[in-house]
């Protein structure tokens, strides 16, 4: 995962935040300038951060429990061509190849497209009793 110092550019910079992060002895000395633009970029990587943790979040919770339900297996071969496997790491936002995965916004809408789909499958099976 990204650290919170990652995008600060001036090395005696970051190695004084990080010593602040890791909460280890202070043997860097910094301006004010530095430390305010310090600040700065550690307040663009939490707010990044926290907006990676809503959207892996996000997707978990957007499919509830209805993944005990219904064949997420069916849904990765039927309407995306892939594994389960595939589609879960998806939905967990797991680290494959050093990159959080995630669905891109056509997956997203295919995503949601095959719900519907199932629904209207559901209502249909559920009507015929």
């Amino acid at each position: 995962m990204k650290r919170i110092t990652d995008n600060i550019k001036d090395q005696q910079t970051r190695k004084y935040f990080n010593n602040v992060v890791n909460e280890t002895p202070q043997t860097e000395q910094i301006s004010t300038e530095q430390f305010l633009d310090g600040i700065g970029k550690i307040s663009e990587n939490m707010r990044e951060v926290a907006a990676m943790a809503r959207e892996e979040l996000a997707a978990r919770h957007k499919m509830g429990n209805i993944t005990e339900a219904i064949s997420l297996s069916y849904i990765a071969k039927t309407y995306f061509g892939k594994s389960r496997a595939w589609l879960m790491q998806k939905v967990n936002g797991n680290t494959v190849n050093g990159k959080r995965a995630s669905f891109t916004p056509s997956e997203s809408k295919r995503m949601r497209e095959a719900l519907q789909d199932l629904s209207e499958k559901l209502s249909k099976a559920a009507l015929a009793f």
